[in-house]
């Protein structure tokens, strides 16, 4: 594997497997790097052992432009541009106009009566009992909306004006949006998720008469829910100008360097889609970098119970998973408006290695912060030697020991330790500490940030009904490695995996991404002999519109279909989402998919029921509400590397924890004919005990005192507690595939 910072030197290339004739590339675009992974597979598997990983500047004002000179030098490094059979790009641009509000000005067109719907939203304050609290900004302004004397039944059927050309309601409707000078139109009817193709219909013709993008809430997402369908769809047309001229662009880059493999781009639910599809729904794909990481992890230890931690320079995503597959939500957000579709479950903490440790002088006694603020790329840490005088996490890293000159990102970015413990020493002046050091400033900022860490994944985990110490911890990205260890020893997690390509996870994850998709359509029946007639129907219409998409994708016939309900008990105010079916087809052109008898529906509400509310009602009507389907490609075998690489002491050095400096051991990462002069080094599989810390190419891994480290088959790196001798070692527990 190479990964690097910059474009790597010839004697630093690593030349792939022979082999390996097809890559399936993966893109993933920070605010520092924009990293790229190369898989090398033959179709049907993929060799994790020979993959090709690299790192390039990201260029913030044109993030083209850092991806095309990425995929230059991955064609430097060996991987032939007529050998790629795929790119699959996952994006944060979408998401950051978004939180920027750098979008579109769109106007939205909606039944008469309901011009306040976005300002109105649930009527919810953003804290209840505060009497001083701003209702959050609505998705569009009130002066954007215009009306029109249409709505649907909940059966579809319309009621109001004909939608002509020629009609008095459309031409007024037209004129009014053609007075907003709107960049974009959406369109969410009354009623609209009932008659999606009708709804559609209007967008189409509004389109062809205005000439900008407009689009359909119901047809986009039909589901009931006229506040949360309309944000969707007004986020999805504000970014869809800014996300089509992206991604025009990309693809032209890519094209003009040899390189004409499909592109696809990464999409919410830790799936894929086509170049087209992302362009035509673009908020499929807002928050797609955090969900390639997660569904990576996912595909890679597919038995075993995982919480991924996705550490960056500016915050740290906190993913679950289970039994391979990664936690699906519908209930997030992006910024103040709702996101209900279908998004892996993914909790950001302001916390990064970025984060800047800071004084808090608000209360009788001050206090030690760390975050939300973080440094940013530019000037950075302390550390960096790029003009910064903000402590940050990584300036604590390196004044404890656990980060290095020399060592960090392999020698090609200098850090400057005594700046480091300078602007620590001033940090812990404001404390009003009798004798300011800087090392207490470093004990507190990591017992801070571990403890608000911890704080946020226990109640991630309480959502899902579980706890941590049931889990095995995953921790990529730049400095997910080294905080890792002290946030399990926190929440009594005993497993910790560092995977090999640990710093470009999740454009792994991209890479490997199947093409995906998620659809819905809301209903309102029993789940009974008389209502499992209209359920069956609308699942048959749901299923078959994901197989016509899936094969508009060219993805091929391998794949699956899961069938889930939204189901109450009749009275209840919520409902909890169900899979009914699972790997409905071996192939995707097969003819449909048969739900499973009214009895085996409520029984499985029955057992989700107990699960989230202790207790289950037999005798009471379960009432179905929705019918969701998901239709995604089969990802194949997965191929890790097969041995050959010990830990080797490569030196010592002080190392900072828990209050007191330790004599630590300085670990790499080598293979087995490296490490026949190294004395210190283990036989091959063999643990290493803490205090210690593992430079590698991308990460740095500490590992505490009372924990050990090893390599597995696979490459990576497990930690864990050292284990009595009267118990099984926590490190044989988890394995990757293939390994």
């Amino acid at each position: 594997m190479t990964s690097s910072a910059a474009p790597p030197s010839p004697a630093s290339a690593t030349t792939p497997a022979p082999l390996a004739r097809r890559w399936r590339i993966g893109v993933d675009v920070g605010g520092t790097f924009t990293d790229l992974v190369a898989v090398p597979g033959d179709g049907r598997s993929h060799d994790l052992a020979h993959l090709v990983a690299h790192k390039v500047a990201s260029t913030p004002q044109d993030p083209a432009r850092a991806v095309e000179q990425g995929l230059r030098d991955l064609l430097g490094l060996g991987v032939a541009a007529a050998d790629v059979a795929s790119i699959t790009h996952g994006t944060t641009i979408g998401l950051n106009a978004i939180l920027q509000r750098r979008v579109a000005r769109v106007a939205v067109l909606t039944s008469r009566g309901h011009r306040d719907l976005v300002h109105i939203g649930r009527a919810r304050l953003p804290r209840s009992f505060d009497l001083h609290a701003t209702p959050p900004r609505p998705v569009v302004d009130r002066d954007q909306v215009v009306e029109i004397d249409l709505r649907f039944t909940p059966d579809g059927a319309p009621v109001g004006a004909s939608v002509t050309r020629d009609s008095v309601a459309y031409r007024a409707a037209r004129e009014a949006l053609v007075a907003t000078a709107a960049d974009a139109v959406t369109v969410c009817l009354v009623g609209g998720y009932a008659a999606p193709e009708r709804e559609a219909e209007l967008a189409d013709l509004l389109a062809a008469d205005l000439g900008v993008p407009v689009t359909s809430a119901g047809a986009l997402w039909p589901e009931a829910g006229e506040y949360e369908r309309t944000a969707l769809a007004v986020l999805d047309a504000q970014i869809r100008p800014l996300m089509t001229s992206y991604l025009t662009s990309l693809r032209e880059r890519v094209a003009g360097i040899g390189l004409t493999a499909p592109l696809f781009i990464s999409t919410s639910n830790g799936g894929s889609v086509s170049f087209a599809d992302a362009i035509a729904r673009p908020v499929v794909t807002v928050l797609s970098g955090p969900a390639s990481g997660v569904a990576a992890a996912g595909l890679l230890w597919p038995d075993t119970d995982l919480v991924t931690f996705d550490m960056g320079g500016t915050s740290s995503d906190i993913g679950v998973v289970g039994a391979g597959r990664p936690a699906v939500t519908t209930g997030t957000t992006i910024g103040d408006h709702p996101l209900t579709m279908p998004v892996v479950d993914v909790e950001a903490i302001g916390a990064g290695g970025g984060s800047v440790a800071w004084v808090d002088t608000s209360g009788e006694v001050a206090a030690l912060r760390v975050g939300p603020r973080s440094v940013g790329a530019h000037p950075g840490p302390v550390a960096y030697g790029l003009g910064g005088t903000e402590p940050s996490l990584t300036d604590a890293y390196v004044h404890a020991g656990a980060l290095a000159d020399g060592a960090f990102l392999e020698g090609r970015m200098r850090l400057d330790a005594p700046a480091a413990t300078a602007a620590l020493t001033v940090l812990a002046e404001a404390l009003d500490d009798d004798v300011p050091d800087a090392s207490a400033a470093v004990d507190a900022a990591l017992r801070t940030a571990t403890a608000g860490m911890s704080t946020r994944v226990r109640t991630v985990l309480a959502r899902h009904g579980e706890v941590p110490d049931a889990f095995t911890f995953v921790a990529f990205g730049g400095a997910g490695g080294t905080h890792s260890a002290l946030l399990a020893r926190d929440l009594g997690v005993r497993r910790v995996i560092v995977p090999t390509a640990a710093a470009t996870f999740c454009a792994l994850g991209a890479a490997l991404a199947p093409v995906r998709r998620d659809l819905v359509r809301s209903l309102r029946a029993r789940a009974d002999e008389v209502g499992i007639a209209e359920i069956s129907a609308v699942a048959g219409a749901v299923v078959a519109e994901a197989l016509a998409w899936w094969h508009e994708q060219g993805a091929g016939a391998d794949g699956d279909v899961v069938l889930a309900v939204d189901a109450r008990y009749d009275g209840q105010p919520t409902t909890l989402t169900v899979e009914v079916l699972t790997g409905g087809t071996a192939r995707l052109d097969a003819d449909g998919v048969a739900l499973p008898e009214p009895a085996a529906l409520r029984a499985a509400f029955g057992q989700a029921h107990e699960r989230y509310h202790g207790f289950a009602d037999d005798g009471a009507p379960v009432l179905v509400e929705a019918v969701r389907v998901a239709v995604s490609g089969r990802q194949g075998e997965v191929r890790t590397r097969s041995g050959g690489r010990v830990l080797a002491e490569v030196g010592r050095r002080e190392l900072r924890l828990d209050g007191r400096w330790h004599d630590a051991a300085v670990l790499a990462v080598v293979s087995g004919d490296e490490a026949a002069d190294a004395p210190a080094a283990p036989g091959a599989g063999a643990a290493v005990a803490g205090p210690a810390v593992v430079e590698k190419g991308d990460t740095s891994v500490l590992v505490p005192p009372g924990w050990s480290v090893r390599v597995a088959d696979s490459g990576d790196l497990l930690l864990a507690p050292v284990a009595p001798s009267n118990e099984t070692d926590p490190l044989e527990v988890p394995r990757a595939v293939g390994a």
